[in-house]
């Protein structure tokens, strides 16, 4: 069994591993690492659950087990709702962010007005390939794109359940780095309606959800 001061030692340790953890999660949440510390976070979890398999008797270990848990624990439920906020869409920062590269991009303003959610920014940046394929297919590369209302008027309204599901077929292909070029929510929505015919026919339905 571990002594009063190699328990306070480890727990100390385990402290700073824990700001070694809100730094790299900080960096995450930023842009700067790619990948969630999800396996360093779970090695530190496995860590201090180990002192609970053999629970310390003093009381000055006790009470600094409490503190390193209660900091973990509050770190933790920031980080869960972040990760909900990245999840679904909605991080702040992480928009900014998108905006601010799909602005550099060339993006007309028309295009990100009303753009709330990370799928939307990502269905626009689709949206500013296929306007750059057309310039290119004109012969008029270089030219800044035109707001899509002028060009093409009044696109035709996107069913919500489509929207959703093109949002989500987006971020699988950028997930992938498969191309996006062509791919837009009114293509998207016809080739969907087109293959309703095929998908009612073999499972013998009337409505697809």
């Amino acid at each position: 069994m571990a002594t009063v001061n190699q328990m306070q030692a480890q727990l100390m340790a385990l402290d700073k591993s824990i700001e070694k953890l809100r730094v790299l999660y900080e960096q995450f949440f930023m842009g700067i690492e790619k990948w969630e510390p999800a396996t360093y976070r779970k090695q530190i979890k496995a860590e201090l659950r180990a002192f609970h398999d053999d629970p310390p008797s003093n009381t000055a270990v006790k009470f600094l087990l409490n503190k390193v848990e209660n900091k973990l624990k509050t770190y933790e439920q920031y980080w869960n709702r972040i990760l909900r906020e990245i999840e679904n869409g909605v991080y702040e920062k992480q928009i900014k962010r998108m905006r601010r590269k799909i602005k550099d991009e060339g993006l007309p303003d028309d295009l990100l007005a009303g753009v709330r959610t990370k799928g939307e920014l990502e269905a626009a940046l689709a949206q500013l390939a296929v306007i750059r394929e057309e310039l290119e297919q004109s012969g008029d590369g270089h030219s800044s794109p035109e707001p899509a209302q002028s060009r093409q008027g009044h696109p035709p309204a996107i069913d919500p359940s489509i929207r959703s599901a093109y949002e989500s077929f987006v971020r699988a292909r950028l997930s992938t780095g498969e191309s996006l070029e062509g791919v837009t929510p009114e293509r998207f929505q016809a080739t969907i309606a087109s293959k309703l015919p095929t998908i009612k026919q073999q499972y013998n339905c009337e409505e697809v959800e």
